[in-house]
């Protein structure tokens, strides 16, 4: 048996710091316009970095006490630090999502469970947040499954490529093979994030590099144990290194900002130098290897397993918005089981369960989790006490905003029966967009609706009502938010593109749509066509994480109450939309456009009120700003009325011809 490597109660302190970063990110604790520690998330990359080193260390020893890797023992070691926790997680989170987890959210929670265990969490949750419109990630109670999935798919390669490196050349092939692999891995890393970043934050090709800068900190402890840790930059190192860490949790941000990769190198080697350069009696080491920051860090794998469970059951559970006191519960509950699951369930799997006891054990558990992830698929995640619960209060309006939007983008798939049209490819130009010629009649006045997901409602307003626009045809083309150059190539060599008499921008206005709008409405015009800018939809802003409608029917819990929400709608809208839209109007009047004003369709200002709630008692959105189809087909109606289209109406909707009967 390998001896043990010597215990560092530093890099436990370590631990401690990276799990308390990646707390305090996922509270998501409001600070002016964005989050506190908004760099938080790159705890777990400094997770990468310590587990790299610390698992190295023991591998590297084994190598040169046995002249081989027993794989066998790695893995079972690895099963017995890694499972148990996991899986006691998993058991205690079956009861919490049975009763509070709508139907398409239990499918989903099911398919996590499923993917944690056979660790591919990573590309699970890559394809499933990377469509669009996206439930919210805070929302996923395993959601954190990712990291672990990562770890445990560099850990199964790993060995094999240390002791093929040792055969090759001993000890120095091992470390220039580490040194290489650890540049191709960052490369691979940047490239990626250039290419596809939300693959590049999933991939295990992004994150090896990561791992092998521990592991390249363990070879260098075995033979090069005294670089540079004497003279000023030793002394100075630990201080400069926790600095930049806790600069980089601080003032970090994921959007845009090129990681994993390059920006990621400052974290990757404050953490390194952090562990490099930590000896006894140093001021930094003796911070990290006080007793409290030593037991957080102890608990840390716990923590992590326990509190992104506990924050989204207790986001989705709660129908007032989060407060403070919120946060501090799911705090003291994570720490509180965490400390539990610690000393009652991951120390004695992992040192003192004899191995039948311990395989008899993880079967079963796992066994009941593989069954409540069958039932739940089996019943299309219809079993839970939710669907129960709200299904009186709710009639026949739906309660799962998922089934909603899957439904909204049903008019489109069924338009071509040989492509499937969803959520997933919804924000570029489907075949049928690009090659198909939707218009049937030679004279009548065609009408190609342009944008995001925001031109689908749209078009489905329009096409549920097509009766009432005589001689107008229309067809919809997708278009990205980021108003992507190929998809503008696609869209002019199109057949409706050709045919179209108008071309009627619908988008949800993102800064790149308003930037490129009159560029677009230049360019349309030199193709001879009348061009129609249609405003944004009106928005609507919830107190919690349900959208307005269901966030008041829960509330009161009667549908009684459901005829004054259009009233409480009208105080909810966003501001900031209201602004959008009448800057639009202004920027169409410039450029000579005609203008529609989606608003209006759903909003009487005279009136106070916006129409949630349909005259027959059924949701208009799915969320803050999209359609249902009973809302389409209600605002298709109304804009019928309206006169949208009509030859002798071009460029009505201004504040002179306001759309007013809205009551209807």
């Amino acid at each position: 048996m390998t001896s043990q490597v010597s215990y560092r109660p530093e890099i436990d302190g370590m631990r401690a710091i990276a799990v308390s970063a990646v707390l305090v990110y996922h509270l998501g604790i409001a600070q002016g316009d964005g989050i506190v520690f908004p760099g938080g998330f790159l705890g777990v990359d400094l997770f990468f970095v310590l587990s790299g080193f610390l698992i190295t260390c023991i591998l590297l020893q084994e190598l040169a006490e046995e002249g081989r890797i027993q794989l066998a023992r790695f893995y079972a070691r690895r099963a017995r630090r890694i499972l148990p926790p996991m899986l006691l997680v998993m058991l205690a989170s079956l009861p919490v999502a049975w009763a509070i987890l709508l139907p398409s959210e239990m499918q989903r929670f099911a398919w996590s469970l499923l993917a944690t265990l056979g660790f591919v969490s990573n590309f699970f949750w890559f394809e499933t947040l990377g469509a669009y419109g996206a439930a919210a990630a805070d929302q996923q109670p395993f959601l954190h499954g990712w990291s672990l999935a990562i770890e445990e798919q560099f850990y199964l390669l790993f060995p094999l490529v240390l002791m093929l490196l040792a055969r090759l050349g001993g000890g120095r092939a091992v470390g220039v093979g580490i040194a290489v692999l650890l540049v191709l891995g960052l490369a691979v890393a940047q490239l990626s994030t250039w290419v596809m970043p939300s693959f590049s934050f999933f991939s295990p090709a992004s994150r090896a590099w990561e791992l092998l800068a521990g592991s390249g900190l363990a070879w260098l402890s075995r033979h090069r144990a005294g670089l540079l840790r004497r003279g000023p930059l030793a002394r100075l190192a630990p201080l400069a290194a926790l600095l930049v860490l806790l600069a980089c949790f601080a003032g970090f941000e994921l959007e845009g900002s090129g990681h994993p990769g390059l920006p990621t190198l400052p974290v990757i080697l404050a953490s390194c130098a952090l562990i490099w350069f930590a000896r006894p009696g140093e001021p930094v080491t003796a911070l990290l290897s006080t007793p409290p920051l030593v037991y957080l860090g102890k608990l840390s794998y716990a923590i992590y397993l326990w509190h992104f469970p506990i924050f989204a059951f207790g986001r989705l559970a709660n129908i007032d918005g989060v407060k403070a006191v919120d946060m501090v519960a799911w705090l003291g509950l994570t720490l509180a089981l965490s400390g539990l699951s610690h000393h009652l369930v991951e120390r004695p799997f992992r040192f003192s369960l004899p191995t039948r006891a311990f395989a008899a054990a993880i079967t079963g558990a796992t066994a009941m989790v593989l069954l409540f992830g069958a039932v739940s698929l089996g019943s299309d995640g219809g079993f839970g006490r939710q669907s129960a619960r709200l299904a009186p209060l709710y009639g026949d309006a739906s309660f799962d905003n998922e089934v909603l939007q899957a439904q909204s983008w049903s008019i489109l798939d069924a338009l071509d029966p040989d492509e499937k049209i969803d959520r997933w490819n919804a924000a570029t130009p489907s075949r049928h967009e690009r090659e198909a010629l939707w218009f049937r009649q030679s004279a009548s006045r065609k009408v190609l609706i342009i944008g995001n997901s925001h031109s689908k409602d749209m078009f489905n307003a329009l096409w549920l009502n097509a009766e009432r626009f005589d001689g107008i045809e229309f067809a919809r083309f997708a278009i990205g938010a980021k108003v992507p150059e190929a998809h503008i190539e696609m869209l002019l060599r199109a057949p409706n593109f050709a045919a179209a008499h108008v071309i009627a921008l619908a988008p949800r206005y993102t800064p790149e749509f308003r930037a490129a709008l009159p560029r677009l409405a230049a360019l349309f015009q030199r193709h001879g066509k009348e061009v129609v800018v249609i405003g944004d939809t009106a928005e609507f802003d919830s107190p919690s994480v349900l959208p307005l409608f269901d966030w008041h029917l829960r509330s009161t819990g009667t549908r009684a109450q459901l005829a004054g929400l259009n009233g409480i709608a009208h105080d909810r809208e966003s501001a900031e939309g209201r602004a959008a839209e009448r800057a639009l109007d202004r920027m169409a009047e410039e450029l000579g456009l005609g203008f529609l004003s989606r608003r209006q369709l759903i909003c009487d200002d005279a009136a106070e009120s916006c129409a949630l709630v349909s005259p027959e008692g059924r949701k208009t959105m799915y969320d803050r700003d999209h359609w249902t189809l009973e809302g389409a087909a209600l605002f298709g109606r109304r804009a019928a009325e309206a006169g949208w289209f009509q030859e002798d109406r071009k460029g009505h909707g201004r504040s002179q011809d306001r759309f007013s009967n809205l009551s209807r």
